[in-house]
């Protein structure tokens, strides 16, 4: 216990300057946390987690209510394990696979109901990656002490090998993140990228980052001159007065690789609620991202990556 405290106070002492950062970036910002729910059921396209008509059962609703409250460690529901069909989709494409790793505060039911809104929505096989919440409290901290502390591993470290395994196998793999999946999305990118045994694999891996918390994501400058775009190719999408946004990917510019596309004066993390229908109508990019020619199963050609960005330039 004693060697563990002093470990935990030389990693406070290494990263004061991050902590002190984070803690001004939270205090700026306040103002915008209260609007994290709001507005409320704005888009009817969109099954939204506030609605208790979106799940299956009203023990759903009450159990993801639950496991938001209390404080629990709790085990994951899916590591890419479960996948969610569109209608009317039965087979998925060899080629590719889809990945989507959810946000703090999220129990199985609700993961299950962004999963199936992404699949609808994209008209593609969604395979969840589920970080299981520990109550919002401790997913918070949690949060923290994995972007702040670098202490990232054990939340994120089951991912890595389930995308490893995938890029080995299929010509392209996305990760389709949202708010802590942003964090546990930048590690598996570093991850692979300094291993000179799957460096070559992120060449074939997408990311589309929602509502992002990390503080930053690298890409790999000769890998990404020679594809001609980001390696691997980012995208990040953004409400301008989205706490955990304005906390995460808007204040870290400099360090955050791939296009920002955001809404600067609209409210709300949640993804479904506050997301996803604004991406299917291409409102955050006026229609140009690549994750848009995503949409309704479309499939967008190598014209579509958006340009290296100057803060990538070589």
């Amino acid at each position: 216990m004693l060697n563990r405290s002093r470990r935990w106070l030389r990693q406070l002492a290494h990263n004061r300057s991050a902590i002190r950062r984070d803690i001004v970036l939270g205090l700026s910002h306040a103002s915008s946390l209260p609007f994290t729910v709001f507005p409320l059921r704005h888009e009817p396209t969109v099954r939204s987690e506030l609605d208790p008509r979106s799940y299956n059962s009203t023990g759903d609703m009450l159990n993801s209510l639950g496991q938001l409250i209390i404080p629990a460690q709790r085990d994951s529901a899916s590591q890419g394990t479960l996948v969610v069909r569109p209608q009317r989709v039965t087979r998925e494409e060899h080629s590719s696979r889809w990945f989507f790793i959810n946000g703090m505060g999220t129990a199985p039911p609700v993961a299950l109901l962004n999963a199936s809104e992404i699949a609808r929505i994209f008209q593609r096989p969604v395979h969840l990656i589920h970080t299981p919440t520990w109550g919002l409290a401790r997913d918070v901290m949690q949060s923290v002490t994995a972007r702040t502390l670098r202490k990232d591993g054990k939340l994120s470290r089951p991912a890595v090998y389930v995308v490893q395994e995938a890029l080995e196998k299929h010509d392209r793999v996305v990760l389709f993140c949202h708010s802590q999946g942003t964090i546990v999305a930048s590690y598996i990118v570093r991850k692979l990228l300094r291993h000179a045994s799957t460096r070559d694999l992120v060449k074939k891996l997408e990311l589309y980052c929602i509502g992002g918390v990390a503080d930053s994501l690298e890409v790999d400058y000769e890998l990404s001159r020679d594809a001609g775009h980001p390696v691997p190719y980012v995208e990040h999408f953004a409400n301008g007065r989205d706490y955990f946004s304005e906390t995460g990917v808007l204040s870290h510019l400099d360090s955050t690789a791939g296009t920002v596309f955001c809404v600067p004066e609209r409210t709300g993390h949640l993804l479904n609620e506050h997301y996803l229908a604004g991406i299917a109508r291409g409102d955050y990019c006026n229609r140009s991202s690549r994750l848009y020619r995503y949409v309704r199963g479309r499939e967008p050609g190598e014209q579509d990556y958006m340009p290296i960005q100057p803060g990538e330039q070589l």
